[in-house]
């Protein structure tokens, strides 16, 4: 009996031993996409130039989108991917922006106003977007963006973009951030 009794405990004991933990971690890549409709009118109109101003406003809110339904579990934190672009596809030839700037805010689903999080000049010290060069890249301006996702992932974002073109722009543009959400699952079960 004593023999039975020392083999039960040394096969619990091994298996209490032989468990793992649960990969509980998950790291998963995504790219969000926001298409920000713009709007133009005329500014001034001389003999050599027009000039038009722009503006165009895009919202979305990381927590209830689609890129982050591949993630199981709750995120835990989001880190930048290395591309992030602001593009113009619709530029032609003799088609320029000589102005560029982007406002990204955040509010509460609860909230009436954006908060501010982020203004920068895009295009400065005599640069331009034209139909060669219809993209800039942004890695180095959305670390407020993405602090602000770490914080909650639920905020609503709103992406402004206003400026000065030589033409009537009134097509969308896109605004690209890859991002690595790293998400953890816990689950009330028990595992072997």
């Amino acid at each position: 009996m004593k023999l039975r009794n020392l083999f039960l405990l040394g096969v619990l004991l091994l298996s209490l031993f032989a468990c793992d933990d649960a990969n509980t971690d998950y790291t998963t890549e995504t790219k969000m996409i926001v298409d920000i409709p713009t709007e133009s009118y005329l500014v001034s109109l001389s003999e050599s130039t027009e000039t038009y101003h722009f503006d165009g406003i895009g919202v979305f809110c990381l927590g209830y989108s689609d890129d982050i339904k591949d993630c199981p579990g709750d995120v835990v934190h989001i880190n930048p991917g290395v591309g992030s672009t602001l593009s113009f596809e619709a530029l032609q030839n003799n088609e320029t922006i000589e102005e560029l700037q982007l406002v990204i805010s955040f509010k509460t689903q609860g909230d009436d106003d954006y908060q501010q999080i982020h203004s920068v000049d895009l295009l400065q010290a005599g640069k331009f977007l034209s139909g060669d060069t219809h993209s800039l890249e942004l890695d180095d301006v959305l670390a407020p963006l993405i602090n602000r996702l770490n914080e909650n992932p639920r905020y609503l974002i709103s992406i402004e973009i206003n400026g000065l073109a030589n033409f009537d722009l009134s097509s969308d543009a896109q605004f690209e951030i890859p991002l690595i959400i790293e998400s953890e699952y816990t689950s009330p079960r028990f595992t072997l």
